[in-house]
């Protein structure tokens, strides 16, 4: 490989190997999902892939894992919608948060472990942005990366230094994954690593510090190789989408000199991208409905349901099972958030029963 093609290859795209005795199919998947930010492979995604022909380009070379974890990434944010990044307008709060990083970053470049990494690795040398591809290509090259696993073992099986792995002990497998920044934008880029050697310590080293100074892992690795300084921002969130939609979370960190106007207003920027204008609070009634739904004998027909509500709730009290049984339904959708969700089948089954209206 000449000097430019390698200049060219993402230390990702260099580290990729198969691993012995792995198979081809499970080592690509597990490949691209080391490589890939979030979740793991939707087995939609991995069909996709296999339809676009993008696995059989990594079985003979001519793409990697990382490329194809890209364009999965690609695939999800024309699905969801991409999160813009949500600045203060507050100007002191922004200096404030900016000067910070900076004096941080003066106290880890004393850090012990940074010093000895730069000096024995870099000969005290550090590197310019646009050279970091080109070590990280480097460096790979010389480094073998191998899948772990993690097992329960008992006392007895770790004294006789023999654990036998199989589906019933085993909790969890994956490769180390090493991420770093290009200084001066918010790409990310991961490379597969080895527990030891140089990226091996490095990937311990950034991991040490993200921890001790707030900066993320990737922020972290940039800064020990060229000594970029890792932004701290005054406040992040991050969306927890459940299974139910009533379930989801938004998780704010904040930092305590923010006013709670700026808060209240992070907050309701954060709302608005996410979620939309569509937010309506719900009456009492209405949940009280839904309330009386979850705890209601669902074999009831909707007219002895409708007397129960009627017994229980006189100022709201329902004429027609028909009218009750659609509020019941859009109480208990609305407060799920699942509009589209639909009641069970024995509805229909009451509705179409002309006895049920008088």
């Amino acid at each position: 490989m000449t000097k430019r093609k390698l200049a060219d290859h993402s230390a990702a795209d260099l580290a990729w190997q198969p691993l012995a005795g792995t198979s081809s199919a499970s080592m690509e998947r597990i490949a691209v999902e080391a490589c890939l930010e979030g979740p793991p492979l939707a087995d939609s995604e991995w069909n996709l892939l296999e339809t676009q022909g993008l696995v059989e380009d990594i079985k003979r070379g001519r793409r990697t894992p990382m490329q194809a974890a890209v364009l999965v990434g690609q695939w999800r944010d024309a699905v969801r919608g991409s999160a813009p990044r949500i600045r203060s307008s507050n100007t002191s709060s922004s200096l404030r948060a900016e000067a910070i990083s900076q004096l941080v970053a003066v106290e880890a470049n004393k850090h012990p472990q940074v010093v000895q990494f730069r000096d024995r690795i870099l000969r005290g040398r550090l590197l310019e942005a646009d050279q970091l591809d080109r070590w990280f290509s480097v460096v790979a090259r010389k480094q073998q990366f191998k899948q772990w696993i993690k097992v329960y073992a008992s006392p007895e099986e770790i004294a006789a230094g023999a654990v036998f792995i199989d589906s019933s002990n085993t909790v969890n497998s994956g490769f180390d994954i090493l991420s770093y920044t290009i200084p001066g934008t918010d790409e990310v880029r991961r490379i597969l690593v080895s527990s030891k050697g140089i990226l091996g310590w490095l990937r311990w080293l950034s991991e040490t510090l993200s921890v001790e100074f707030c900066w993320t892992k990737a922020a972290t690795t940039t800064f020990v190789l060229t000594g970029a300084t890792p932004p701290i921002p005054e406040s992040t969130h991050h969306i927890r989408r459940g299974n139910i939609s009533a379930l989801t979370r938004v998780q704010m960190v904040i930092d305590p000199a923010m006013s709670p106007r700026e808060v209240s207003a992070l907050y309701r920027e954060i709302r608005l991208r996410h979620f939309g204008r569509r937010h309506r609070s719900m009456s009492e009634k209405h949940i009280e409905l839904a309330k009386f739904w979850s705890t209601a004998n669902q074999d009831l027909t909707w007219k002895a349901l409708r007397e129960q509500w009627n017994a229980l709730h006189h100022k709201w009290a329902y004429k027609r099972d028909q009218n009750f049984a659609r509020d019941c339904e859009q109480a208990r959708n609305r407060l799920l958030g699942q509009s589209e969700a639909k009641m069970f089948d024995a509805s229909a089954r009451d509705f179409a029963n002309p006895e049920v209206f008088p």
